[in-house]
């Protein structure tokens, strides 16, 4: 099993990183999965997209092993936020790539979770998603950008609403250089203020985030 790293992020939340590099016919195994269903039940028919939807719920069923409960899939809300069905007592989100997936499930509050590769198309929209403070902060640095867009991403996935800015409404305090930490509020004016604190990991041209 390709499993990068298991990690405690609170006494009731783990975080999981997969790399893919198993076969389709490992991930229909593990999760008991015929290979007829697959399209229906993923609702994808690309190869490489098949494996990011199978590593994520092979993530999703190995983390919740490791708390010593049933892994029935995941389902989607009106709002197409994934929950775990037949489980009203667990919060997951999860993210992939076509090199990686990560989830975090936690028992106890709702979670949110992003990761992306380094790289300069992210310089080409960071005026889409950043404030002018935001903006002036990132100095263009591809890493700060990196940051900043998964952290803001990972807000957004919490909140698990739409109508959600990631350039009005979520806000990433200033940070230093490779931070471990950051500190981001998500506010709709005269409806919702909310501080969060995200923890950061580096790993090959990856950055992810997790709140």
């Amino acid at each position: 099993m390709a499993i990068i790293f298991c990690k405690n992020i609170s006494e009731k939340s783990i975080l999981t990183l997969w790399k893919i590099e198993e076969t389709i016919s490992f991930y229909l195994e593990y999760l008991g999965i015929n290979e007829k269903d697959l399209i229906s039940l993923s609702n994808v028919s690309h190869p490489t997209k098949q494996l990011e939807w199978l590593a994520s719920r092979t993530c999703a069923k190995h983390t919740m092993e490791l708390f010593d409960l049933n892994y029935h899939g995941i389902g989607k809300d009106s709002f197409k936020n994934p929950y775990l069905i037949n489980n009203h007592t667990a919060y997951i989100s999860l993210t992939h790539t076509n090199e990686y997936a990560a989830v975090v499930i936690s028992l106890d509050e709702e979670v949110g979770i992003d990761l992306e590769r380094i790289s300069d198309k992210l310089s080409r929209v960071a005026h889409k998603f950043l404030s002018t403070s935001e903006l002036e902060h990132s100095e263009n640095d591809l890493l700060k950008l990196c940051i900043y867009w998964c952290a803001k991403e990972s807000l957004y996935k919490w909140y698990g609403k739409k109508n959600l800015s990631l350039k009005e409404n979520i806000y990433i305090e200033p940070f230093e250089e490779k931070p471990s930490r950051l500190k981001g509020e998500i506010f709709i004016e005269g409806q919702l203020k909310t501080e969060h604190q995200l923890f950061v990991i580096y790993f090959d041209d990856y950055v992810l985030t997790v709140t």
